[in-house]
């Protein structure tokens, strides 16, 4: 056994442990091994999923087909559908502006909320930012991929569950009546990021006339309990606008 403070041999010069409040980690071995641990992790997750899930290769292209509708890869489908809600003269917010602002925020996370705690619950503002990113990816991912089936089949001349098959013509030759009615102008900010501003189908089956099927409160039903992977009320904030856009759709005779 040493005295006064000798090492015994055998062991560490040094016992980071020993210290009451060190306040930090030794980089090497400490903080490395578990970024090596974790990324050893997720990455036989990935080669595990990849194996018990494989994605086989699409048909050929075929220059001809002017049915079929191109998507980006998943990961980027979140994007893809974020541009959907910045449509025509808005698209630089959803293409520069909204990107921007999220790397930007990534950027100056650092300075941003500088607490040298760790735990999650005391650091709201990067955790509530971490939650809420998470969320709107996965979110805008599986809208992107549940709209994009619908507009194949739409494509196809299929509709979604439960409505009628309404052929599929181009924008100009459609003419929507009552364009000053309130229904129309709720349409127009919601309705047609799917269904297409002139009611000619998009990522939705076609209903510039659905009004000839339809009237009045069996849209206002569809509405409400939607399905075939519609958002419920079609994103429209109260059953009074429901109404309002179920009466406009019900005058829509093609």
């Amino acid at each position: 056994m040493a005295a006064g403070g000798e090492r015994i041999p055998g062991t560490p010069r040094y016992r980071h442990h020993h210290l009451k409040n060190p306040g930090t980690e030794p980089f090497i071995p400490n903080f490395l091994l578990k970024e090596w641990i974790a990324g050893s992790v997720f990455l036989l997750a990935f080669m595990l999923w990849v194996v018990f899930n494989p994605v086989d290769l699409g048909s050929k292209a075929n220059p001809d087909d002017t049915s079929f509708i191109p998507v980006p890869d998943w990961y980027f489908l979140f994007l893809y559908q974020l541009l959907k809600y910045f449509p025509g003269d808005n698209e630089l917010f959803g293409t520069i502006l909204v990107p921007m602002v999220g790397a930007l925020l990534l950027l100056f996370a650092p300075w941003l909320d500088t607490k040298k705690t760790r735990h999650p619950y005391k650091r709201p503002l990067a955790t509530a930012g971490m939650v809420l990113t998470t969320f709107l990816v996965i979110w805008l991912t599986n809208e992107a991929a549940v709209q994009h089936a619908a507009e194949v089949a739409a494509a196809s001349g299929q509709a979604s569950p439960g409505l009628p098959v309404i052929p599929k013509i181009e924008a100009s030759q459609i003419h929507l009546v009552d364009t000053s009615d309130p229904g129309y102008q709720l349409f127009q900010n919601t309705c047609a990021n799917c269904h297409g501003h002139s009611g000619e189908g998009g990522a939705g089956p076609p209903i510039y006339a659905i009004g000839k099927y339809w009237d009045a409160k069996k849209l206002y039903d569809f509405i409400e309990n939607p399905v075939g992977g519609m958002p419920k009320k079609g994103t429209l904030s109260s059953d009074d606008d429901v109404k309002k856009v179920a009466d406009w759709l019900a005058k829509q005779k093609g």
